[in-house]
């Protein structure tokens, strides 16, 4: 699908056929061409000017479209205009690098609306975002379409699809697997056994794991112990005084909204961002005064929120990469150990890694962490952007290594239905500090959980 989106907008040239826009062959023409003619698009992962205000953000795009001088009085109305529209006017003087992933959501979408298109490629727009962000995405791209725009729209959320779509297409190993409207797609039996592995829509089935959330282990020993955590960015504090433990073999899932200091957490036990105070103790080990490069050693490995991948390395590289001064012998073991657990990387094996799809970037990711044989798993948001059956795929692997291996994980997740049936245990953050904990199972079964995180479904 992204790469459709990367052929349409220019970013790649097609090796065959041709697309036509406003009746012309656009084939081939730059990005910044068809830009100016009309078709404009978001990407995945948010690409905002992080130095830059929001309003800034926004001005740019105008100014570098050739609409009007950057700092014109008419050119600034109508950026304040396009703020507006999308909710972010009361926020147009903070640095872009500060806003939470929802409003960075509506930022990128304000960035494309500068260019005044005719037409609007919205690639995952909703991606990491919580319902109530959801939501109100949704409806600004219901207004955009309202107001005249075409949109074409790549997502994965079938609510999101249904709520927007007039007609979907349906897209499976690069070819078109069906084509109508959401009601004449919703009972493709051939469309179903492609998203969700089977033919059946129940949220049961689509659930990530076939296994109810797994028993309390017998008591074992704290793996990680992290005690009075805080972590600041200058005048907001992103981690209030956190403590948590994950004991050996276990796998614990970490809750929250955007913006509740998940991500920061694990960052802090990797000494990616620092911390203000506290303490992170693994295996008898002070990780807090541990350079980063150490950690892999000690036996943690950490999957990166949208997975990171060096991009124009081949899959077989990349792994290397997850056991870098290991004998080739003992990689060339370990890369067998990743193909068995992922077989669709064994066929991609020499493929560069921004073409493989979401999935598999993810799929690869885990992969170059496990390259390590870490004791200590950190997965931060495997779930991100990818279609219920490859999830299912992903979780079940993360079960599996925990059952076979004894893998000990925490994982972050923003799907707290999907984290809480796969872990032992689980923390919920709320700005920043830890709110609530207990067993998967308890967890799932509170109202103010279902309230919070799973309201809309599975």
């Amino acid at each position: 699908k992204t790469t459709l989106f990367n052929v349409i907008s220019g970013v790649y040239p097609p090796t065959e056929g041709s697309i036509h826009f406003q009746g012309r062959d656009v084939s081939g023409l730059p990005p910044e061409r068809l830009a100016r003619m009309g078709l404009a698009r978001t990407f995945q992962n948010t690409r905002l000017f992080g130095s830059m205000t929001v309003f800034e953000n926004v001005l740019v795009v105008r100014h570098r479209a050739g609409l009007g001088l950057r700092y014109s009085a008419a050119e600034q109305r109508r950026t304040l205009e396009i703020l507006d529209f999308v909710g972010l006017a009361e926020v147009a003087g903070q640095g872009a690098a500060s806003l939470p992933q929802g409003l960075r959501r509506l930022l990128e979408i304000a960035k494309v609306l500068a260019l005044d298109p005719q037409i609007v490629l919205l690639d995952e727009p909703h991606g990491g975002l919580n319902h109530a962000e959801t939501a109100r995405l949704v409806e600004v791209i219901a207004q955009m379409h309202r107001r005249g725009l075409t949109i074409l729209l790549i997502e994965h959320e079938m609510e999101v699809v249904m709520r927007l779509a007039q007609a979907i297409t349906v897209l499976n190993f690069g070819e078109v697997l069906a084509d109508g409207s959401p009601a004449v797609i919703q009972r493709n039996e051939a469309v179903i056994a492609a998203y969700l592995g089977c033919a059946t829509s129940t949220p049961e089935s689509a659930s990530p794991a076939t296994q109810s959330t797994p028993r309390t282990k017998p008591a074992r020993p704290d793996l990680l112990q992290i005690r009075d955590l805080s972590v600041r960015f200058g005048d907001i504090e992103a981690v209030r005084n956190v403590s948590l433990d994950v004991r050996d073999g276990e796998i614990v899932a970490l809750l929250g909204n955007n913006g509740a200091g998940k991500s920061t957490t694990l960052k802090a036990i990797c000494r990616l961002v620092p911390a203000q105070s506290g303490t992170v103790t693994f295996d008898g080990h002070a990780l807090l005064r541990q350079p980063t490069e150490r950690l892999v050693g000690l036996g943690v490995a950490l999957v990166p929120e949208r997975r990171r991948l060096f991009g124009g390395l081949t899959v077989i590289e990349n792994l290397k990469t997850g056991a870098y001064g290991r004998p080739a012998a003992e990689i060339d073991v370990r890369i067998e150990e990743v193909f068995d657990l992922f077989s669709n990387l064994r066929r991609l094996s020499k493929s560069l890694a921004f073409s493989l799809s979401g999935g598999e970037q993810q799929m690869l990711a885990i992969g170059r962490a496990l390259m390590a044989r870490p004791r200590l798993l950190l997965l931060d948001e495997p779930s991100l952007g990818l279609a219920p059956l490859i999830v299912r795929q992903i979780f079940q692997a993360i079960r599996a290594l925990n059952h076979e291996t004894g893998l000990t994980v925490l994982l972050v997740e923003q799907n707290a239905y999907q984290a809480l049936r796969l872990a032992h245990r689980g923390y919920v953050l709320v700005n920043g500090a830890i709110t609530m904990a207990g067993s998967g199972a308890e967890l799932l079964a509170r109202p103010e959980i279902r309230a919070a995180y799973l309201e809309g479904g599975h």
